[in-house]
């Protein structure tokens, strides 16, 4: 494996006008469907600052519901971290438990620094709880999605993945499937998602889909 994310790619990387056939294929590559309906063997949340509460909400009442017999939290940095602290694996977690979860269904890795690191150091953890899923839904913001469900085939290539999304959220412009495109904002966001997708898979970093 290479060194973890070690050349990073700025969160939003400026590009000049793209062509209808270069924002199909960037949307493509970036964006995959959410499942609306998941149920796995696990659910596995990448580490964020941005989750807002009605996603969590909704995440708690799948996890009420029985969807997720465990439910990971990962991350230690991020913008929750600087303010606080506090990881934001463990904020997560304790939002999660005072939505109505089981503390008994949430494990915890709180050392990563990177969507790699999110999964990489994870293994331990499942290791350690004698936790072998089939089948993993995952949480993640609608345009990181791409990246997360190349970044879980590569650790895990023959499990049954189902991406969980939701749409961030900068300067008050949503990030979208739909219309990505048409603000400097998220235009930034998903290009440079796009780059990373490119960079790490030629790096073997992540799987190649």
């Amino acid at each position: 494996m290479n060194d973890f994310e070690d050349r990073p790619i700025p969160r939003e990387v400026a590009v000049d006008d793209l062509s209808p056939e270069e924002i199909e294929g960037i949307t493509q590559t970036v964006f995959v469907p959410s499942d609306l309906h998941p149920t796995a063997d696990l659910l596995f949340i990448f580490g964020t600052s941005t989750i807002d509460g009605k996603v969590l909400e909704s995440v708690a009442r799948d996890c009420r519901k029985g969807c997720f017999p465990k439910v990971l939290v990962t991350g230690l940095s991020g913008r929750l971290y600087d303010e606080t602290g506090k990881p934001v694996a463990h904020i997560m977690r304790d939002e999660l438990i005072a939505r109505g979860v089981p503390s008994d269904l949430i494990l915890i890795q709180d050392r990563s620094t990177n969507t790699l690191e999110d999964v990489a150091f994870s293994l331990d953890v499942l290791k350690k709880n004698d936790i072998s899923p089939e089948s993993i839904a995952f949480l993640c913001k609608a345009h990181h999605s791409g990246r997360c469900l190349r970044t879980l085939r590569k650790f895990f290539p023959s499990q049954t993945l189902s991406p969980v999304t939701y749409v961030a959220e900068y300067d008050g412009v949503e990030v979208s499937k739909e219309d990505w495109y048409q603000h400097e904002v998220s235009r930034g966001r998903v290009y440079g998602e796009y780059l990373r997708i490119i960079e790490y898979s030629k790096r073997g970093d992540i799987a190649h889909l």
